[in-house]
């Protein structure tokens, strides 16, 4: 059983693996470019970008890890098959708590919120939701989708203000990533929309590196 392809088809198990592995590169990178651009300018929001990529990083690379051990038959013979299904389960509910954070620390930044008990009470509610929730893939689908959604959305305003390509290629990327949330919530009706969300998140998260990419070349070029 891989605990990230719960609800997605069989034959897309090994390859789902492959992909959070990839994921775990890419919002690694995103980590590392949204610092050396938060180095240049010194602006707030790349701090919490940096901050939120990595918790994201942290938590494919805790459900790579989880399926890595799974495929090896780390827990065969070792522990029992409900203790297996227990210690999947908290990996991917460590998974959760860290996507969620992330989405959190994004919509900081979004809708530049600067109340701290504001901040403080919806990263409680996130917290709440991941310790007493059941059902956990589409819960965690639904409020990914909200979040990103409203992520979308305020990067739409910013584009329609600033209309510029950045600007834009950040609007692109948050709307494929909370598109993927609809295709990830139709998984338990059709199998092979699990396949077409991880193939949106991949170009979402792709656009959102090419930007920080351009950012960091131009901010050289003016040193």
């Amino acid at each position: 059983m891989f605990i990230a392809s719960i609800n997605g088809p069989q034959w897309f198990q090994m390859f789902d693996s492959v992909f959070q592995i990839l994921f775990a590169l890419v919002t690694l990178s995103i980590t590392f470019f949204s610092y050396k651009v938060f180095h240049f300018t010194k602006e707030r929001k790349f701090k919490y970008f940096t901050l939120s990529f990595l918790l994201m990083a942290l938590g494919y690379l805790t459900v790579s890890f989880s399926n890595l051990l799974i495929y090896l038959g780390v827990y065969d013979g070792v522990i029992s098959r409900l203790s297996e299904f227990n210690m999947a389960n908290s990996f991917f509910l460590t998974f959760i708590l860290f996507m969620l954070v992330g989405y959190m620390l994004l919509i900081i930044i979004s809708m530049n919120l600067k109340n701290k008990r504001l901040v403080a009470l919806l990263l409680s509610v996130i917290l709440l939701f991941v310790v007493f929730s059941y059902q956990y893939f589409i819960k965690f689908h639904m409020i990914s989708l909200l979040l990103l959604g409203f992520i979308a959305l305020q990067f739409y305003d910013n584009y329609k203000q600033k209309r510029n390509i950045n600007a834009g290629l950040v609007f692109a990327s948050f709307y494929l990533l909370a598109f993927a949330e609809i295709f990830f919530l139709a998984t338990p009706y059709m199998n092979s929309t699990y396949v077409l969300a991880h193939g949106l998140q991949l170009v979402g998260f792709g656009l959102l590196l090419s930007m920080l990419i351009k950012v960091l070349k131009h901010d050289g070029k003016k040193e």
